[in-house]
């Protein structure tokens, strides 16, 4: 029993001691109700931590009073108190008000005790008081944001850290405990995994503590319109979980990402590739990954040199574009430039006019050759033959004289 559970004690038995002789000015309290008993001067009861307690004070006017005022305090407690409107009694008569008080619920133990004090006043005499005793004791399974911090602006295309302390303000440990941020109207979230909190903070370093700190990373689109967003927090485990929410401005992305080709149109024959050439542009201030994708039509194949890229600040890049059809026609497809939430960031169109058959340079070549061959050998066969055949010899016709 910690010295806050004692004092409380002591401060009961004095109170006992010094409300039992007293004699009411001009009210007796007849009993004070809750949801569940009636009360009296000197009771003990039991009572949630962080619950409404709510009041009925029953009491009788024993003399006519002005300005009379009902209040309920708990002592000890600053600000732990609540009082009715000032009102007018007569003698012999029956009164009714209602209080309400919302108990601790930041207990260092486990449970602790309090005394209500209830009072029927007015400026000039104590009508009457009843004092009775409870004690507060923790809900078996409770989480608690102790603090959620986070910049009040952020930057589209960025990424917004959340420092959360959760503790655990439960009988038992909190085990297997998570935390999540989102915002619903931008469809994203971040989940953490924070371990077991104890019950109650440990003084050797090995165990759990009942409380810890973490950081949530939120990545915030680069497609974020900007205005005004509610985050919202959820601590959880498997038997407990509480809400925070923290409200956060998004302003414009420094991002320019802007998608650049050579040439959006070309003609080429079937079956042979069309090579086109998308540049992509990073003109913001910091390193960015964009993940490229490809939508075409029907009846042509195209492929990518590379389907992810990254460019730094200020610079950029041209990614080859390949497109191929086996049948003759007009085609369309578009190369579409994701960002690490895949949130498009820029797009670029192509035209592929496919059209004739292809005419191979190589077999152009080989026939050539072959009829050069052709023909070399040719005119081998026919110097071989002028160069052996034989001169034809002249037949010597003539007389002789004598």
């Amino acid at each position: 029993m910690n010295g806050k559970t004692i004092l409380g004690l002591i401060v009961a038995v004095l109170a006992l001691f010094v409300a039992a002789p007293a004699v009411s000015a001009f009210a007796d309290i007849k009993y004070v109700e809750t949801e569940s008993m009636l009360l009296w001067s000197g009771d003990v009861f039991s009572a949630e931590a962080g619950q409404a307690l709510d009041l009925r004070v029953v009491f009788q006017a024993t003399a006519n009073a002005n300005d009379v005022r009902v209040t309920a305090r708990v002592l000890g407690q600053p600000g732990l108190y609540e009082n009715t409107q000032r009102f007018d009694v007569l003698s012999n008569r029956t009164y009714s008000k209602l209080l309400s008080l919302t108990l601790p619920s930041n207990l260092d133990e486990l449970q602790e005790s309090y005394i209500l004090e209830v009072t029927i006043e007015n400026p000039s005499a104590t009508g009457d008081t009843l004092t009775a005793t409870f004690v507060v004791q923790r809900d078996s399974y409770a989480l608690e944001f102790l603090s959620v911090e986070s910049n009040s602006q952020a930057r589209a295309g960025t990424v917004l850290p959340i420092e959360i302390v959760l503790k655990n303000r439960g009988r038992y440990d909190a085990e297997d405990t998570f935390v999540e941020a989102r915002i619903p109207a931008l469809g994203i979230s971040k989940k953490i995994f924070l371990e077991d909190l104890s019950a109650l903070d440990q003084s050797n370093n090995d165990l759990e503590d009942d409380s810890v700190e973490g950081t949530i990373l939120l990545s915030l689109p680069t497609n974020a319109a900007p205005g005004m967003y509610t985050i919202e927090l959820k601590a959880y485990s498997d038997d407990a979980e509480t809400i925070a929410t923290r409200r956060v401005e998004i302003v414009g992305s420094n991002v320019d990402s802007i998608l650049v080709a050579s040439a959006s149109r070309k003609t080429f024959a079937i079956n042979t590739d069309g090579m086109y050439t998308l540049t992509i542009v990073n003109s913001g201030e910091n390193i960015l990954v964009y993940n490229l994708l490809t939508e075409a039509d029907d009846g042509l194949t195209v492929d990518l040199e590379d389907s992810v890229v990254v460019i730094p600040a200020g610079s950029s890049k041209s990614v080859k574009v390949t497109a191929r059809s086996s049948d003759n026609g007009e085609y369309s497809f578009k190369v579409r430039a994701l960002d690490a939430n895949n949130a498009v960031v820029g797009e670029q169109s192509f035209t592929a006019n496919v059209e004739g058959r292809a005419i191979v340079s190589g077999n152009a070549a080989v026939v050539l050759t072959i009829i050069l061959a052709i023909v070399f050998v040719v005119l081998l066969v026919v110097l071989i033959v002028l160069l052996t055949r034989k001169p034809k010899k002249t037949d010597e016709l003539g007389e002789s004289y004598y």
